[in-house]
């Protein structure tokens, strides 16, 4: 059996023979591949050749094939199941959670889904079509359904028994809800309550009062805000009549931080959102999705152009005004970004909201103050030391001063103008706002100077 550190560089580089498994070596890698953590396989299928992935995935034995196929990405999935024969399919599916069924059938044409829901069990095929019809990015979508509850009126023992019945086939949380008989969500208790209480203790008698309620339609972005809020590792979902619908937790939590964090940072870079892992997403689209903004920009920054030639006289007569001009338009959009960036985080955060956001502009305006005073001393001492030009060294110091703040300040109004208007703000990050600052630069610089040198 071959050893090592990073087994899969071994497994990936030979992968033929991994599939065949007609030498030696060939069965070695695959046997270790088998020890190896359904994740780990997940993320190894998920970086080789379409062809090769039906191939090994075929030949993993079926209870790690079924953990595996769970860890898959969705368009992995969906490119695995319709290679697969009807009765594997049926298998596999059979032992999928709803919730992650749900996200997979998004990415199904309607013909295979109706084939594929066809394949469920009745119980099954109804949740799965009760998730499809909450929004992608809702509580309902990404809740855990499959789990054990309990009803007031049951005592201790009477729970203890049905928890040892059910445990195993239905996911046993730390914190139990409880419901009363027409299913309305009452509260919960913790598995220490039930060992620790006397046997005839009803439930309803120890029960706990729930610190935080979801509703079923809730953006998932606000549900891991509030559970962090809160500092709780489980919440209850539930539907505008208090009916306890299901589950979310500190996973699902993790798993939304990981998903927003992402889109966050690709609105961030002037991109639109990816929805697949880096290879898994076709060249065309990479292309696509990165070229728009960098069109547009494009287009926007030939303003600066225009800027430019109307002060044509200006700038054939200084030549401090191209040799400095760099040096202010990024500084003026480094600024501007860092503004950009603590705002868009507050928000992201919830600690600036509407409420707060006149409060957060007067505070940037402020700080830019001070820090354009900040700049413009050593930008004189720059422009004085390498020119000897005093008028030259104050006109560069005034349009700096006034560049870094408008920086500053448009930096915090455009993402909370964007929430306002209930855009994105990570839209309003560095590509976007470098370019406008370049544009607001080169308008500043040029007339500021102009007035008074010209």
């Amino acid at each position: 059996m071959i050893k090592g550190k990073e087994p899969f560089f071994q497994i990936e580089k030979n992968i033929d023979l991994v599939i065949k498994q007609d030498t030696q070596l060939g069965s070695d890698l695959f046997n270790l591949l088998l020890e190896q953590h359904p994740a780990d396989i997940a993320m190894l299928l998920g970086k080789i050749e379409y062809d090769d992935q039906i191939s090994l995935f075929k030949k993993i034995p079926l209870d790690l094939e079924i953990k595996v196929f769970e860890e898959l990405s969705e368009i992995v999935q969906a490119d695995i199941l319709v290679m697969l024969d009807q009765e594997k399919a049926t298998l596999i599916l059979k032992n999928v959670s709803s919730e992650k069924l749900a996200d997979l059938f998004d990415y199904l044409p309607d013909e295979d889904l109706k084939k594929y829901l066809r394949l469920l069990q009745r119980k099954q095929r109804h949740q799965i079509i009760s998730r499809l019809n909450f929004e992608p990015d809702s509580a309902g979508r990404i809740m855990n359904s499959e789990i054990v509850t309990l009803q007031k009126d049951f005592t201790v023992k009477k729970s203890i028994r049905l928890l040892q019945r059910l445990g195993e086939k239905r996911e046993l949380l730390q914190r139990i809800y409880v419901t009363d008989g027409d299913n309305k969500l009452v509260g919960y208790i913790n598995l220490d309550d039930l060992v620790l209480s006397q046997p005839d203790t009803l439930l309803k008698n120890i029960i706990h009062e729930n610190e935080l309620c979801i509703d079923v339609h809730e953006d998932q972005e606000n549900v891991a805000n509030q559970m962090h809020h809160y500092g709780l590792l489980m919440a209850p979902v539930v539907d505008e009549q208090n009916n306890f619908l299901g589950v979310i937790t500190a996973d699902d939590v993790l798993e939304i931080v990981k998903e927003e964090a992402s889109e966050d940072v690709y609105k961030m870079s002037g991109m639109g959102p990816v929805e697949y892992t880096y290879f898994e997403t076709p060249v065309w689209k990479l292309i696509w999705q990165r070229s728009t903004w960098l069109i547009a920009l494009l287009l926007l920054q030939s303003v600066s152009s225009f800027i430019m030639s109307g002060y044509q006289d200006v700038v054939d007569k200084y030549f401090i005004i191209t040799m400095f001009l760099t040096m202010l338009i990024g500084t003026g959009g480094n600024a501007g970004n860092q503004s950009s960036a603590l705002v868009i985080r507050g928000l992201a955060t919830g600690e600036m909201t509407r409420k707060n956001g006149l409060q957060v502009l007067l505070r940037e305006f402020g700080i830019a103050i001070i820090m354009a005073f900040l700049l413009v001393v050593v930008g004189f001492s720059r422009v004085y030391i390498f020119r000897h030009d005093i008028m030259g060294a104050i006109a560069v110091s005034i349009a700096l001063f006034i560049i870094v703040m408008v920086s500053i300040f448009l930096g915090a109004l455009i993402p909370l103008l964007l929430e306002r208007f209930n855009f994105d703000p990570a839209h309003s990050a560095a590509p976007f706002l470098a370019t406008l600052m370049d544009i607001f630069g080169v308008l500043i610089y040029c007339f500021v100077v102009s007035k008074i040198l010209g």
